[in-house]
């Protein structure tokens, strides 16, 4: 190898100091839905350490390599799955007073939606509600186990594929870009989709990882093949056109006489990752993961070098070669050659407003124009962000679209459909305050009636609304909507506009009723309770989503619709929640499981066997 472990991390540092932003968006998501470096996989393993007689991180560190640790609430599962569901509701009882027993918590606290999660599939009550709610439909528990595992199979397999194993090698995409050029477009994300070769991708991490558990049967096998297909989500993330065995085959070539090297690499992270196992992870996700991931594409990078200077096989099919150094000036020029053209045209025309117009616009995204003109607007806005891109192309500071082996014969517009710079008319952002408001009501109904099995009309107000829902995503659209071509400023001021107003709206309904309708006193970061940075996190996840996404999608279903009709169903809405405002106003909206949800317990936990009915309660509810 050309160059030292010592070189690899520094540039691996650098990387991470130039687009952290990004890239720890991305390890957050990784962590979200359990891709790789799970934090609350972590989390499991201390915890059953602890239940296995592990009393520090380094034991529990051993009893992991020794493979005693194999995740508790899989086992209720496997237990209800095998047709004994009394003795799987016998076991989650058990798992969830060694939880309460072993101070069990997650990053120092034991409230929370992730240390509910947690709780609740580490102690496999998850999988409790899910039969019980079965068996209430069937009737019987032969059926009910047999739907219970299949569902069970299903969603994890699902998701397994077609979510977990691609998102391995999108992240390698992005950490590749991120290391050659300045500005990584977080739409890049989505090149497996543009490219067609989403399925392709899961299919050849699949076949990796069938191979590995097959290997790991033997007594070294695992280990060492481990390292020969080191490189193959890299690999796929290069060319995902690459059939799952080509890739397979090429990582074992390029690693043939590294895999020791390999190892010492990852070694030397071993003190990094010790102390994100005493900081619960929180240290994993903020800086080890990104650094580590960063440092193994330098690694890469250097392989796939030395295998295309030494010809090995296969290596002519790592011809992605912009992702690894800017192409040259001419041959840029050659691919964006109509970007002259472009520039005329936009510039000739250049929609300019004036007054109020413009600064609803510009400054707040709100159209109080035509519908013909808000389209065109649009259009020009986007087609604007776009040439931009193409521009940072051309200079280097950006990978050029245009040249990408899997791209370059797709029409541009076939490849990146770029929409979310547009203006909202009023009308639409009222009705799309009530479809939030709506969501969000509809989402605390829920989680209250998995909780406690009760129903319980969540909110402030009488109707199906939660307003605090509504406010937020109609803010989310306007307040920041100067920021949208930076995503990474976009996450996190969404998190402040968030934070702001559910803390102005805990403050204001407490100081008005003398009553709180929530509290995150026990909740990691929170302030006065009001606010929690595991909540923040969570809304600006989905304020991207809203942003990006379902935003732009809603808005053009509305604009599709009679206009007409749309108004008066907004009057109607707004009449009706007006009512209830003035309503609530004379008589709160109160009581059990609205202003205090710990007054509610948890129902009993029932289960039909054979005709017998039994019964079991619960454990006690957090207050």
């Amino acid at each position: 190898m050309g160059r030292e472990f010592k070189e690899l991390r520094r540039c691996g540092r650098q990387t991470v100091k130039k687009h952290y932003g990004l890239l720890l968006i991305l390890c957050v998501l990784a962590v979200m839905i359990g891709t790789e470096f799970s934090g609350a996989a972590l989390f499991q393993h201390v915890v059953t350490a602890r239940a296995e007689g592990a009393s520090s991180p380094t034991e529990s560190e051993q009893l992991l390599k020794d493979g005693r640790l194999r995740g508790p609430g899989s086992e209720v599962f496997r237990t209800i799955a095998g047709g004994d569901i009394l003795g799987g509701i016998e076991l989650s009882n058990e798992l969830e007073e060694e939880y309460e027993s072993s101070g069990g918590n997650v990053l120092g606290h034991t409230d929370g939606v992730l240390a509910s999660v947690v709780d609740s599939v580490t102690s496999g009550h998850l999988y409790i509600r899910i039969i019980q709610a079965i068996l209430t439909i069937t009737k019987s528990p032969k059926l009910s186990v047999f739907i219970f595992a299949a569902l069970g199979f299903l969603v994890y397999a699902l998701t397994f594929a077609l979510i977990q194993e691609p998102y391995a090698v999108i992240m390698r995409r992005m950490f590749l870009e991120a290391r050659t050029y300045e500005s990584v477009p977080f739409h890049h994300a989505f090149h497996l989709k543009h490219a067609g070769r989403w399925a392709r991708a899961s299919m050849t991490m699949l076949l990796t990882d069938l191979l590995l558990l097959m290997w790991s049967l033997t007594i070294a096998g695992g280990f060492i093949k481990r390292y020969s297909y080191f490189l193959v989500p890299y690999i796929s993330a290069e060319n995902p056109d690459i059939r799952p065995l080509e890739a397979i085959n090429l990582s074992r070539r390029m690693m043939d006489g590294h895999k020791w090297e390999a190892f010492k690499l990852e070694m030397t992270f071993f003190g990094w990752f010790l102390l994100g196992v005493l900081t619960m992870g929180i240290l994993h996700v903020f800086y080890y993961i990104p650094y580590k991931i960063a440092t193994l594409s330098e690694y890469y990078a250097e392989l796939r070098g030395e295998a295309l200077t030494l010809k090995t096989e296969g290596a002519e099919m790592l011809d992605d070669h912009c992702l690894f150094a800017p192409a040259d000036p001419e041959r840029l020029e050659e691919a964006y050659r109509d970007i002259e053209l472009e520039k005329k045209f936009l510039a000739s025309q250049e929609i300019r407003l004036t007054g109020k117009r413009k600064f609803f616009a510009e400054n707040l995204g709100i159209w109080t124009g035509s519908l013909y003109g808000k389209q065109q607007y649009q259009e020009f806005q986007n087609r604007s962000f776009a040439l931009n891109g193409a521009v940072n192309a051309i200079e280097g500071r950006a990978y050029p679209d245009r040249l990408d082996p899997r791209l370059r014969n797709q029409a541009l517009v076939s490849r990146i459909q770029i929409d979310f710079l547009r203006c909202y008319t009023i009308p639409n952002l009222f009705l799309m305050f009530f479809m939030f408001a709506f969501i969000g009501w509809a989402w605390e109904v829920i989680v209250a009636l998995i909780q406690t099995g009760t129903f319980v009309n969540r909110g402030s107000l009488y109707g199906p609304w939660v307003p605090i829902y509504g406010a937020g995503g109609a803010l989310i659209l306007i307040v920041v909507c100067k920021l949208r071509t930076r995503p990474v400023l976009e996450f996190f001021s969404i998190m402040v506009v968030c934070g702001v107003v559910e803390y102005l709206t805990s403050y204001v309904m407490e100081k008005l009723y003398d009553m709180r309708w929530w509290d995150y006193s026990g909740y990691f970061l929170n302030l006065n309770g009001r606010i929690c940075a595991e909540g923040l996190f969570a809304f600006a996840a989905l304020g991207c989503m809203l942003v990006y996404f379902l935003g732009p999608q809603l808005d053009n279903m509305l604009m599709r619709a009679n206009q007409k009709k749309l108004v008066a169903i907004t009057v109607i809405l707004l009449a009706f929640f007006s009512c209830d405002v003035v309503y609530s106003q004379i008589h709160p909206h109160t009581g059990t499981g609205i202003t205090d949800m710990g007054q509610i317990t948890p129902p009993q936990q029932v289960c039909q066997t054979d005709g017998i009915l039994s019964q079991r309660q619960g454990p006690p509810a957090r207050t």
